[in-house]
C-alpha cells in the first residue's frame, strides 16, 4: 500500500514544465518543490531541465523520509526522461530506492511502440507497450499540456504512461481560473489547473512561465516552490503510524471479535459508481443508491469462506494465464523460490492442502514488521513485512506450485486501530477461488476482508478512489 501511495506522489510533484521561450537555443534550469503532509515536511522534488537543438533531457528526483520505529524507510525516485524538440518521448531511465531495494526501468520509443526493460533483485525482462501519438510520459506530460498555451475554461485527456509503475492512465485536466500567488515578496500570476486520474485529483499553480508553485491533492498532500536549502531541510521522518492513520477507516461503531466474524453487511460511501466494488462469491452487492453528488451508497454483504471447499457455487470462468505469471514483484521462476515450493510441496497432497500448507509457513516464518520489502524474494530473504510482503511471497511460492494466484487489495478490521485499514490478501484457484490471509494465518479470510480491487497490479490507482474518502458503517445480516 505504502509504495502505491509514493508512486502516485512521484506522478503528482515529479511533472514539470517550462515555457517553450526557455527552450531556444541552449539552456539550464533547476527548480524544488517541498512535499508536506497535513503541514509537516516529508520529502522534496528536484527537477533538472538541459535543452539544446536536439531536444530536451529532465532529471526529476523526488525524494520522502520516511521511518517505521528504528528502521529507514526513505524513499528515493530519480527518473531521466529525454525528448525531442516536438516534446516526444525518445527515452527514459528510472531508479527506485524504497529502504534499500532497489527497482530499475528503461525504456525506449521505436516507432508507436514503448520497449521497456524492468530489473530487480531475481528479475529482469523487458516487455512492449503500445505508445500513440497522443500518448506522453507522467513525469514531463505537462510539457505537452502547455506547448500551446492556456486559456481559462480549457479542458482536455491525455493518455499517460506512468514509467514507475508501467502502466497507462488517462488523465482529465481543467484550466480553473487564473490566480496570483505571493512568492519571495513578488507577485507571481499562474493558471490554477485541476487534474483527474484513477479516482485521484489535484490541483496544480502553474506560472506563465511554466514553473509549477504549489499543487495539492485530495488525499492531504501538498508542494510549494522552494529554493534548494529550503526544499532540502526535514526535520523529521514522516512515520509509518502516521500513514497508516491516513489510511484509517473508522467505522460507525467498533466491531467486537473481528476475527470471528462469518457474516456481516457494510454500508459504504461515498463510491464512484455501482460497479465500483466488485463481487465475487464472498461479497454481495446488496443495494447502491445514487446520491445528489452522482456517488453512491452501496450496501455490501460479505461473508467469510466456509470451512470446507466446495460448499458455495462459483460461476465458472477461463482462468488467466496472468495468474501464474512472474512479475518484478512476484519472481516465481527464481531458483530460491522454487526450491523452497518444492521442498513445500514434497508429500503428494491436493492443491488446498498445499495452498494451506504455504499459507502457515509464511506466517509463521516473515515476522510481522511494518517495513515494505518490496518484493517476494526480498521477503523471503529477509524475512519480515506488512501484508504486501507476505501476500507476495504467499503468490510466488503458490505460482510456482502450480496453483493460480491473484492478489487482492482492500480493507481489513483492525483491533489494535478500531478501524479500517487498507490491505493486501492472496486468493488461490483450487477448483474454486479461495480467500486466503498469510498475514493474519487464515486459511478462510473472515467477513472483514472487504474486497475493493482484484488484479490491482493491473491498475493499482483504483484503490486511489477509495483513501481518505470513504465512511463504513457496519451491522449484522
Amino acid at each position: 500500500m505504502m509504495k502505491i501511495i509514493l508512486n502516485i506522489l512521484f506522478l503528482v510533484f515529479a511533472s514539470t514544465a517550462h515555457s517553450q521561450s526557455l527552450f531556444e537555443g541552449t539552456g539550464e534550469r533547476e527548480d524544488w518543490l517541498g512535499t508536506y503532509y497535513q503541514g509537516k515536511k516529508m520529502g522534496f522534488t528536484k527537477s533538472v531541465t538541459r535543452w539544446g537543438p536536439d531536444g530536451l533531457v529532465m532529471d526529476s528526483t523526488v525524494f520522502f523520509k520516511i521511518r517505521s520505529k528504528s528502521v529507514d524507510q526513505s524513499t528515493t525516485i530519480k527518473q531521466t526522461t529525454r525528448l525531442d524538440l516536438d516534446y516526444r518521448l525518445l527515452s527514459f531511465s528510472l531508479l527506485q530506492e524504497i529502504s534499500g531495494h532497489r527497482q530499475q526501468v528503461e525504456g525506449t520509443l521505436k516507432g508507436n511502440e514503448l520497449r521497456y526493460r524492468t530489473k530487480s533483485l531475481g528479475y529482469d525482462k523487458e516487455k512492449t507497450v503500445e505508445f500513440t501519438s497522443t500518448t506522453v510520459p507522467s513525469s514531463t506530460f505537462l510539457l505537452n499540456l502547455i506547448s500551446d498555451s492556456l486559456r481559462v475554461g480549457q479542458k482536455g485527456e491525455l493518455p499517460l504512461f506512468v514509467e514507475p509503475l508501467q502502466l497507462m492512465v488517462d488523465l482529465q485536466y481543467e484550466v480553473l481560473r487564473k490566480e496570483t500567488l505571493q512568492y519571495r515578496g513578488e507577485s507571481v500570476d499562474t493558471f490554477v489547473i485541476r487534474q483527474r486520474f484513477s479516482g485521484m485529483e489535484s490541483t496544480i499553480w502553474l506560472a506563465n512561465d511554466g514553473s509549477v508553485y504549489r499543487e495539492t491533492t485530495d488525499m492531504g498532500f501538498e508542494s510549494f516552490k522552494e529554493e534548494r536549502q529550503e526544499a532540502q531541510k526535514i526535520d523529521e521522518a514522516m512515520t509509518i503510524s502516521s500513514i497508516i492513520t491516513m489510511s484509517l477507516v473508522k467505522p460507525d461503531k467498533p466491531l467486537p471479535r473481528p476475527y470471528k466474524k462469518y457474516d456481516l453487511v457494510y454500508q459504504i460511501h461515498p463510491v464512484g459508481s455501482q460497479n465500483s466494488i466488485p463481487e465475487d462469491h464472498r461479497q454481495t452487492i446488496l443495494k447502491s443508491e445514487k446520491q445528489a453528488d452522482g456517488n453512491y451508497i452501496t450496501k455490501l454483504r460479505v461473508k467469510s469462506e466456509p470451512e470446507k471447499i466446495g460448499r458455495i457455487p462459483q460461476k465458472k470462468e477461463a482462468l488467466s494465464p496472468k495468474y501464474m505469471e512472474e512479475t518484478a514483484e512476484v519472481q516465481s521462476q527464481h531458483p530460491m523460490i522454487r526450491a523452497l515450493a518444492r521442498e513445500l510441496s514434497a508429500d503428494s497432497k491436493s492443491k488446498w492442502q498445499l495452498a494451506k500448507d504455504i499459507n502457515l509457513w509464511v506466517h509463521l516464518n516473515l515476522k510481522k514488521e511494518m517495513v515494505d520489502t518490496v518484493t517476494a524474494l526480498d521477503a523471503l530473504l529477509e524475512r519480515r513485512g506488512e501484508c504486501q510482503s507476505h501476500t507476495f511471497l504467499f503468490t510466488a511460492l503458490a505460482r510456482a506450485s502450480g496453483i493460480p494466484t491473484r492478489i487482492v487489495n482492500g480493507l481489513v478490521y483492525s483491533k489494535e486501530y478500531e478501524g479500517f485499514l487498507y490491505h493486501a490478501w492472496p486468493e488461490v484457484f483450487v477448483g474454486e477461488w479461495r480467500a486466503m490471509d498469510p498475514t493474519f494465518g487464515q486459511d478462510r479470510a473472515d467477513a472483514t476482508h472487504i474486497k475493493l480491487t482484484q488484479n490491482s497490479d493491473e491498475n493499482p490507482f483504483r484503490m486511489m478512489e477509495f483513501v481518505g474518502k470513504i465512511s463504513i458503517g457496519w451491522s449484522s445480516p
